[in-house]
């Protein structure tokens, strides 16, 4: 057991104080426990911190010092306990999050506002990223994925499922006609997304497809504007329907399409989790339950 904090908290309270009987007073001890505790600790220093007379104590030159010092230390600890105790009560402090950039910007971020709302005392920088980013090594709370990757180091708790929705526009399927199986897509313009295949459902299992085409984009607008214009057949999730005027995109090979495809919030593995993370976890989930998943505008 780590020895040394033994007699700092004494020592500093009998100056403090003026006297041993009134810091073991404050302390709830004897006067003999602290007259015991400072003088071990003097003879761990191997210094004299105090000048003892019948009447009062004063502090030689490196016991001024060293009560400084440890005066300083004390206070900053009972400041970080205040804190904590604070944040358990009133949340406050940073939280850095990135999540998907469109998906963010779109869905998200208006849950955010509405979590800030709440909670004004609580920072927010969120970075807009396709980018797998590496938690840990770029000082992240919370990350937002779609589909669970390879945890490591990692927590996770579920937010939501939805579904994986393939299309393509009425003029693009009078053209080149419709898709029957999932195999077929090797026949037809893909507009690509982030990933080179797409995920349908073939019976209990999820079978991968390799999908290729001339328009490739990392949003998922820019998909659907390009489905829009009849260049080609799209896979996205649902939510990303929102932006395509109603009926202007037709859903293809719904007996194959996956509907439990997860969001997840991503967070550092750690004993203790910040209450204002584990509170935007939940106010995440609470504002997808409420709407049933998430939608352009929240």
């Amino acid at each position: 057991m780590d020895n040394r904090w033994n007699g700092i908290i004494e020592f500093v309270n009998v100056v403090e104080r003026g006297s041993f009987s009134a810091a073991a007073k404050k302390l709830d001890v004897s006067k003999s426990h602290v007259s015991k505790q400072i003088r071990a600790l003097e003879e761990s220093l191997g210094v004299q911190l105090l000048h003892r007379t019948t009447r009062k104590q004063t502090l030689t030159n490196q016991g001024v010092d060293f009560f400084m010092r440890c005066q300083k230390i004390l206070q900053n600890l009972d400041e970080a306990r205040n804190a904590l105790g604070e944040e358990l009560t009133t949340p406050r402090g940073q939280i850095r999050l990135t999540a998907a950039g469109a998906f963010g910007e779109e869905f998200l971020s208006p849950v955010l506002a509405d979590f800030l709302t709440l909670y004004p005392e609580v920072n927010i920088e969120v970075s807009f990223t396709n980018r797998l980013v590496d938690i840990h090594e770029e000082h992240f709370d919370l990350a937002i994925r779609a589909g669970l990757p390879e945890r490591g180091h990692l927590s996770a708790d579920k937010l939501y499922s939805y579904r994986l929705v393939t299309a393509a526009s009425r003029s693009y399927l009078e053209k080149y006609g419709m898709p029957e199986t999932p195999g077929e897509l090797e026949n037809h313009n893909c507009l690509v997304g982030t990933l080179p295949y797409w995920r349908f459902r073939d019976g209990e299992n999820i079978r991968e497809i390799i999908v290729r085409g001339n328009w490739k984009s990392n949003n998922g607008r820019a998909l659907i504007k390009a489905a829009e214009a009849g260049l080609g057949v799209l896979q996205v999730p649902e939510f990303y329907l929102d932006y395509a005027p109603a009926d202007s995109l037709v859903p293809l090979l719904r007996d194959y399409s996956l509907s439990n495809v997860t969001m997840w919030a991503m967070y550092p593995s750690q004993q203790y989790v910040p209450r204002r993370v584990s509170l935007l976890m939940e106010f995440l989930k609470q504002s997808l339950k409420e709407t049933g998943g998430l939608r352009k505008g929240i």
